[in-house]
């Protein structure tokens, strides 16, 4: 298994400061000592508006020269919009980010499984639906382009294991693989061991995310009754990887066991700080040297080498 970096880390969403390009983050992946790059496929890293294929060339000649891989690229396709013409827009996105996918020459371009977000003006169902008939119109696009959709279990209507498996018996074909992120797997309480295990009869897992946090005491809102309420908010706290109670050990022995050879990539990806201070991209980097330092110290305590 490879230790990659997402590059959405360095976007510029999570941190006070500019985002980087995909060359940027090429040249800084190499530097901390990456051995991959997930591509973010949206502005400002790598969007497919403006990747061509002279720059996508380019990109892929930078990260063989630097010795990284790129087979991965982080798609933001959102297939459970209600708006019909906003699907339809969503289809072109995804054929454009296939493109780019292989024009990097990439294998995989990861797809929300059950779109990005659950929205309040139309039934769930209605937008389950929406997902598996645009996941089912995608595959033959995707093997056009010689390249596999990756679904992740993410903020969707596919937000637990048992919904990853329906999504993948309904979509029934065998070039669709699957990410699985175990800090997602702890938002839920999933065992990454039985996660790894349950959905690997069903597709190939080929990808993983990795970041860490811990549940700090609830966050709450007050508000004035008959009486007081209060309404109290799970408050999850970034932390170094190793740190925190996402089971990466776990999850890494049971991707070995199963001959894994895709990349974990670590993410900076959520709302972050550090003693309640705005983060930096100074901040980033000392999140991401050491996460690649502590994955490749317990890769040689699981793989032996």
């Amino acid at each position: 298994m490879k230790i990659g970096l997402h590059t959405i880390s360095y976007a510029g969403l999570f941190y006070d400061g500019p985002g980087l390009t995909l060359e940027e983050q090429i040249e800084r992946a190499a530097a901390y000592g990456f051995e991959s790059v997930e591509v973010m496929a949206k502005r400002p890293v790598a969007s497919p508006f403006e990747m061509d294929a002279d720059r996508c060339a380019r990109c892929r000649d930078l990260a063989a020269e630097k010795g990284l891989s790129m087979d991965f690229i982080a798609g933001y396709v959102d297939l459970g919009r209600p708006d019909p013409v906003d699907r339809e827009r969503e289809l072109v996105w995804a054929k454009e980010t296939f493109r780019m996918t292989r024009d990097l020459g990439g294998k995989y371009c990861r797809v929300y499984a059950g779109g990005e977000r659950i929205y309040d003006d139309a039934p769930v169902w209605d937008q389950w639906d929406w997902c598996i008939e645009g996941l089912k119109t995608l595959v033959p696009v995707a093997k056009d382009f010689g390249v596999q959709m990756a679904l992740e279990i993410h903020t969707g209507t596919a937000q637990t294991v048992a919904a990853m498996v329906d999504m993948l018996q309904e979509i029934d074909d065998p070039s669709v693989v699957v990410v699985l992120d175990p800090p997602l797997l702890a938002l839920h309480n999933e065992d990454v061991t039985e996660a790894y295990q349950t959905i690997r009869p069903l597709a190939d897992i080929v990808h993983a995310h990795i970041c860490d946090h811990v549940h700090r005491p609830a966050w709450i809102t007050y508000r004035s009754m008959v009486g007081l309420g209060a309404q109290h908010t799970d408050y999850i706290y970034t932390v170094p990887i190793g740190e925190g109670v996402v089971d990466i050990i776990g999850f890494m022995r049971v991707a070995h066991a199963d001959g894994f050879d895709g990349s974990l990539a670590v993410e900076v990806c959520t709302p972050f700080h550090f003693n309640h201070k705005r983060p930096t991209i100074e901040d980033v980097d000392r999140i991401v040297t050491e996460g690649v330092k502590w994955l490749k110290a317990k890769r040689a305590e699981i793989v032996g080498s």
